[in-house]
C-alpha cells in the first residue's frame, strides 16, 4: 500500500497539472511545429516554459509541505 508522506503530495499535484498542460498545449505546439512561417525552436520554447513552469510549482508545494 502506497504512503501518504508529506512529500509524495506535492510530486502527484505537479503531474497531474503537467499532464493537463500538455492536454492544452499539444495541439497548437503541433500547429507550430507544422508551420513552415516560425523559427525551428519555437515549440520547444513552449516545452522549456511549461518545464521551468512545473519546476517552480514543484519547488513552492515542497515549501508549503514541509
Amino acid at each position: 500500500m502506497p504512503s501518504n508522506s508529506s512529500e509524495s503530495r506535492p510530486t502527484e499535484i505537479t503531474v497531474i497539472v503537467v499532464l493537463m498542460a500538455i492536454l492544452i498545449l499539444l495541439p497548437p505546439v503541433l500547429d507550430l511545429w507544422i508551420d513552415s512561417l516560425n523559427a525551428w525552436y519555437m515549440p520547444y520554447l513552449v516545452w522549456l516554459g511549461l518545464i521551468v513552469l512545473s519546476y517552480g510549482l514543484q519547488r513552492i508545494l515542497r515549501k508549503h509541505a514541509v
